[in-house]
C-alpha cells in the first residue's frame, strides 16, 4: 500500500483531518516527480479510493463527485490530482471549522476563572476507542436509514474534535445519551453494542462531571439505569 499506516490511522481517529492529511500526501508525492510514474498513479489510486469511501460512508463531506479515470494514465493521474486537490480545499475549511469551535471551548473555560471538566490519561483515551468503536457499529448497522446514519456519524466526528483533557461543557456526551434512546426504540435489542458504548461514554462525563462538582464518591449519574434499555426521556 502507497499510503502509509500512520495516515490510515489519523483517518480512524479523525476522518477531516486524516482526509486532509491524505490529501496532501498524494499531492506532495507528485510534486516530487516530473513524470507520471505507475507508482504516482498507485498512490493517487489508492487516494482517491480512500476519500471516495469516507464520503460514502458519511465519515467527511461529499464535496465532489468520482473523478473520470477512462483514459490514457496521464490523463487519469490529472484527473485524480485535481479531484484531490478540490476535496483538499474543501476539507481545509471543515476541518478550520473544528478547530475554530476547540479554540473557543478552550477561551471559554479561561474566561471562567479556569473552571472545566477535566479528564484523566485514561479516560481520553477510552473515550477516543469508544467513538471509533461506535463510528463502526453505526457504518455497519443494516437496520439505521441512511439518514439517521448520516446524523449520528456528523454528530460523533463534532465531538471526536471537541474532545480535549479539559472541556467547559460535557453536552455532547448527553446528547448522545438522547440518540440511545432514539436507536434502541427503532432497532431493539439489536442496537445494544451502539447503547452499550453510550452508556459508557456518558458513564465516563458522569465521573468527570461528578468530580469537578464535588460530589459525594460514588455518586450515581441520574439518567442512567442498570437496565440495558436506555431510560424514557419524556
Amino acid at each position: 500500500m502507497s499510503i502509509p499506516n500512520h495516515l490510515i490511522q489519523a483517518v480512524r481517529e479523525n476522518a477531516i483531518e486524516g482526509a486532509t492529511a491524505v490529501c496532501r500526501f498524494a499531492l506532495a508525492e507528485v510534486e516530487n516527480q516530473p513524470d507520471w510514474t505507475q507508482e504516482i498513479h498507485e498512490t493517487l489510486l489508492e487516494a482517491t479510493a480512500l476519500i471516495l469511501s469516507l464520503q460514502e460512508q458519511s465519515l467527511i463531506p461529499h464535496a465532489k463527485d468520482a473523478p473520470d479515470l477512462d483514459g490514457s494514465m496521464g490523463y487519469v493521474c490529472n484527473r485524480m490530482r485535481s479531484f484531490l486537490s478540490d476535496v483538499q480545499d474543501e476539507l481545509v475549511g471543515q476541518s478550520s471549522a473544528q478547530k475554530l469551535e476547540s479554540i473557543k471551548s478552550r477561551f471559554s473555560i479561561t474566561l471562567a476563572n479556569g473552571f472545566g471538566y477535566e479528564f484523566t490519561d485514561g479516560d481520553l483515551k477510552r473515550i477516543r476507542t469508544l467513538i471509533n468503536e461506535l463510528r463502526e457499529l453505526i457504518i455497519a448497522n443494516g437496520e439505521l436509514d441512511d439518514d439517521h446514519k448520516q446524523r449520528l456519524l456528523k454528530r460523533l466526528e463534532k465531538m471526536q474534535a471537541e474532545i480535549h483533557k479539559k472541556m467547559s461543557d460535557l453536552n455532547s456526551f448527553y446528547g448522545l445519551l438522547v440518540e440511545a434512546s432514539v436507536v434502541f426504540k427503532k432497532v431493539g435489542e439489536n442496537a445494544k453494542p451502539i447503547v452499550d458504548r453510550i452508556k459508557e461514554l456518558t458513564s465516563i462525563s458522569w465521573g468527570t462531571q461528578a468530580r469537578a462538582e464535588n460530589l459525594p464518591s460514588g455518586t450515581e449519574p441520574p439518567v442512567l439505569g442498570n437496565d440495558s434499555e436506555p431510560p424514557a426521556l419524556n
